[in-house]
């Protein structure tokens, strides 16, 4: 589906639905698509001249605070070359859209030299970029800014729609950007006075992993450029973007004024119809827990929600199971349906749609609500406008913080359900409420002259010392990589065993998985250029083996270790050329390899994530349903199996640590351990 125009998705074609074996109709066996035309050689060759004659120009602007706005260009053209990305209707087509790419390039970084944007000014469709804090790629969106919108400095703040695109398996940047550059047309949502975003959400993966965080920085860059109405801005989608406004919005609920959700997948198990006998391993199943939206259905309580499925559309069935999940918890949203329509809008029930969106977000989210419900499966979604769950009993498993605050007793009452550590944060007042959490009244409290802190920790839990399991430093493998992160390399030079072969190909293989599906090039260094900025900067993926790769055998020294916080890494792996002892299990070195997170040694508020990238691979791209982490805080890979699109090799074992990232025995594991 072309991202081109708001609701693109109006063609016949139902190119989310799901096709026997799980694969949507648009998946053609890889991501992105093998390709369907050829340029000529000569062609290629003069495109590959061109962008390096523009590259090199760009460097002379690299520094300037818009020069994402040229890079996106230049980016799009390299990736499409180097992944083939040719899918026009003749040879000639992406010819075409890569000169005009490369002739706006050209064109911006002669205005950004003379430090002008003119770009940005007026109305009507507009292609931006910003680089990403993750990776420092530069990411492109869309904007659409009605004619009559008056925007700007020293101007009224304006609403904003954020519209997530469907699946798009051929939208790679080159045809996002250039069908953005060249839109014409307005969207079928047209919101009057209201900016309308276009993310590009690191291409196809469901708006997951680092698709989530694109919307979020492109959000926050649309709003330092336009003046944005921080408390008017919806998040809306259809088919994949539907899924995407199911989870975002149920995860970051505090964020928006209104959800929309059109069609869109919302589980796992429900919409892939796993039966018993086809579920995968349990920790696999415990991970769903990330993104399945049933497991956050409270939080919608937060925020307006506007639901719609066409009559016909298989995928109605996900927007009515989350109906039920939300009838228990006496939310009754309204679910518009497209009569006689399949997986598309009905255009009159559209009007309805978006004049509920807009009454929505002319009354705008509440910064400060007397009442808020948060619901979480980890530590990563934990937080609802003022407060905030810092510790879980249980990770993985349903947590739960119900608050309402009475102004008139000035006291607020929260009650909790599998949570240890609270903390609320509240603008200062001359007078402070008096906070109880499940009956027992706070006596501390910090502030400073904007805020008033309060820390609560259930009492019947002995205070752990050392770490601990806290937001964003939770695991599992894959959080690393929504944030910013590093891929560190061996430093020395092949030893010919079978696990630095492995180290070695599963390291280039994520490095050109990240180009091809999250779009960017990651941050690389090896492990003797690694220095103390680095591990306060990154979560550190290190690939090897103690022999080739000095930061793990630093890592494991144990003459590094600060007791002071407790931090056992060295303690709980021991890894030389006979055994890898994890915790109380062992395996030979010659053919395993240990992969897990972390918190780093050498900095606590980072991960350090041993030879892992993200664990979901190839097959499991044909649905962005299944695009979730597959494996837990560690495992252990028997490497003799040869790597496949399923897995980087037999899983032997693998588990989640405890609260305080400690190893659980074996003998305390229940039965699904097993």
């Amino acid at each position: 589906m072309k991202p081109l125009i708001l609701f693109a998705l109006l063609s016949t074609v139902a190119q989310a639905q799901l096709q026997t074996g799980g694969a949507t109709a648009s998946f053609r066996g890889a991501l992105p698509p093998n390709a369907t035309t050829q340029p000529s050689n000569e062609s290629v060759q003069s495109l590959q001249v061109r962008l390096g004659e523009v590259t090199r120009e760009f460097v002379t602007v690299k520094t300037h605070r818009r020069a994402a706005d040229a890079e996106i260009f230049l980016k799009a053209v390299r990736y499409a070359m180097e992944f083939q990305e040719w899918y026009g209707k003749n040879p000639d087509d992406d010819v075409r859209k890569a000169t005009v790419l490369l002739d706006e390039a050209a064109s911006r970084i002669q205005l950004l030299k003379k430090d002008q944007t003119p770009w940005m000014d007026g109305s009507g469709q507009k292609i931006l970029g910003f680089y990403s804090k993750i990776d420092d790629s530069p990411q492109p969106y869309g904007v659409e800014l009605p004619k009559e919108l008056v925007f700007g400095p020293q101007k009224p703040s304006v609403p904003m729609w954020i519209w997530l695109h469907g699946r798009g398996d051929t939208d790679t940047d080159m045809h996002f950007v250039f069908n953005r550059l060249q839109a014409k047309k307005q969207g079928q949502f047209q919101p009057a006075g209201t900016i309308v975003l276009h993310p590009f959400g690191r291409y196809c993966n469901g708006w997951k992993s680092a698709g989530e965080t694109d919307v979020l920085e492109a959000r926050d860059d649309a709003i330092s450029r336009f003046n944005i109405d921080s408390n008017r801005i919806a998040i809306a989608g259809f088919s994949m973007g539907g899924a995407g406004a199911w989870h975002i919005g149920a995860h970051f609920a505090d964020q928006w004024a209104c959800i929309h959700t059109g069609a869109g997948f919302v589980d796992v198990q429900r919409y892939q119809k796993v039966t018993q006998d086809k579920l995968p391993p349990w920790y696999e199943q415990k991970l769903w827990g990330v993104y399945d939206v049933p497991n956050y259905a409270r939080n919608l309580l937060n925020v307006p929600l506007v639901c719609y499925s066409g009559e016909l559309d298989p995928q109605r069935d996900s927007a009515e199971y989350m109906l039920e999940v939300l009838d228990k918890e006496g939310l009754h949203p309204p679910h518009f349906i497209g009569p006689g329509m399949g997986h598309k809008y009905h255009p009159d029930v559209l009007k309805e749609i978006q004049a509920q969106i807009e009454k929505a977000v002319a009354k705008g989210r509440d910064p400060l609500p007397t009442k808020l419900f948060l619901q979480t499966r980890t530590l990563a979604y934990s937080s609802m406008h003022w407060l905030q769950i810092a510790g879980m009993k249980e990770q993985w498993v349903d947590a739960r913080v119900d608050a309402v605050w009475d102004e008139k007793k000035n006291e607020i009452l929260v009650n909790t359900k599998n949570v240890s550590q609270l903390n609320i944060r509240l603008p200062r007042a001359e007078t402070l409420p008096k906070i109880k959490v499940d009956g027992t009244e706070i006596n501390s409290v910090q502030a400073n002259e904007q805020v008033s802190t309060w820390h609560w920790q259930d009492k019947s839990i002995s205070s752990a010392t050392g770490i601990s399991k806290k937001p964003m430093l939770q695991g599992p493998m894959d959080d690393g990589f929504k944030s910013r992160f590093m891929v560190v390399l061996p430093d020395a030079l092949p030893d010919g065993t079978a696990v630095d072969k492995w180290a070695r190909a599963e390291a280039d293989h994520f490095l050109v998985r990240w180009r091809s599906l999250m779009r960017g090039d990651a941050l690389v260094r090896k492990a003797n250029e690694v220095n103390e900025q680095d591990m306060q900067d990154c979560h550190i993926a290190v690939w090897g083996t103690p022999n080739t790769n000095s930061l793990i055998r630093k890592l494991l020294d144990r003459t590094n270790l600060n007791e002071s916080v407790d931090m056992n890494f060295a303690n709980l792996l021991t890894w030389n050329d006979q055994v890898i002892t994890l915790g109380n299990q062992r395996w030979p070195s010659s053919h395993c390899v240990p992969m897990l997170c972390y918190p780093n040694p050498f900095c606590a508020d980072r991960y350090v994530i041993l030879n892992s990238g993200l664990t979901f691979r190839e097959a499991h791209d044909k649905t962005n349903s299944l695009q979730n982490p597959k494996l837990p805080d560690w495992a252990v890979l028997d490497v003799s199996a040869p790597p496949t699109s399923l897995t980087a090799g037999k899983v032997l074992a693998a588990d989640f640590f405890d609260s305080q990232w400690k190893w659980i025995p074996r003998a305390m594991h229940p039965n699904e351990r097993e």
